[in-house]
């Protein structure tokens, strides 16, 4: 990415930082949802990973031309670009992993774009509805795994959650500490309309809810060390 003009304000910066890092890693899910496409465990479930992958890949070339409303100009640099959380960016081993990160990494990304819904930046209120649209299927799609999974129980179960808690330490860092500057900025501005914290604590919510819907529980914490945390690739 480049900027147009070295003089960005700090709720500016902050976005153009969001949008980038969703649409990296919206392209990088839709990438993985693809490679489970032809091995998911059951027709169904193979189609349903086809759709939410073209869904995903979607709204990464949808998002990206945002920047440019922002002062930022990116080529198009191919599938592999980008900085997706590491969770993310290679190949998940196993369907626990996909239904995880449907669950916890979708669902951070969705819950931030619906942050965005009414945004006073016009383009990205318009991808964020349409987004928000096919997201619904993505969501039903995951619960009734887990929900699936829940009624196995045992080792099915287990690595689920386990899963659950890998996706969330890393998931849960991308919206960044609460009361950043230019985030609460952008707060102020309209660009958004609730910060970190009201993210992880709306997953968090709807997480636990399924997970004791199924007996099991998952430690969900919020994150307390932000050394080393990279503002620009949000991981």
């Amino acid at each position: 990415m480049s900027l147009k003009s070295s003089a960005v304000d700090a709720a500016t910066s902050t976005m153009i930082s969001l949008i980038g890092s969703l649409a990296d890693n919206k392209g990088a899910l839709g990438r993985r949802y693809g490679e489970w496409a032809v091995s998911a465990p059951t027709i169904e479930s193979a189609v349903a990973a086809a759709a939410m992958a073209q869904d995903e890949l979607g709204h990464a070339r949808a998002t990206y031309p945002v920047l440019a409303k922002l002062g930022v100009s990116r080529d198009d640099e191919g599938l592999e670009a980008g900085y997706p959380l590491p969770v993310i960016a290679r190949e998940l081993p196993d369907w626990a992993s996909f239904i995880a990160a449907n669950l916890v990494v979708d669902g951070i990304l969705t819950t931030f774009v619906a942050t965005a819904r009414d945004s006073s930046i016009e383009p990205l209120a318009q991808r964020a509805r349409k987004i928000l649209q096919e997201e619904g299927a993505h969501r039903v799609h995951a619960e009734a795994w887990l929900r699936r999974i829940g009624r196995t129980g045992g080792s099915d179960l287990d690595l689920l959650i386990q899963r659950i808690g890998e996706m969330w330490a890393q998931a849960s860092r991308w919206p960044g500490p609460d009361g950043h500057p230019g985030y609460q900025e952008a707060i102020a501005r309209g660009m958004v309309i609730e910060g970190p914290a009201a993210i992880r604590r709306r997953v968090r919510e709807w997480l636990l809810a399924l997970s004791d819907g199924v007996g099991a529980r998952v430690a969900l914490d919020e994150p307390a060390d932000w050394d080393g945390w990279d503002e620009v690739h949000r991981r």
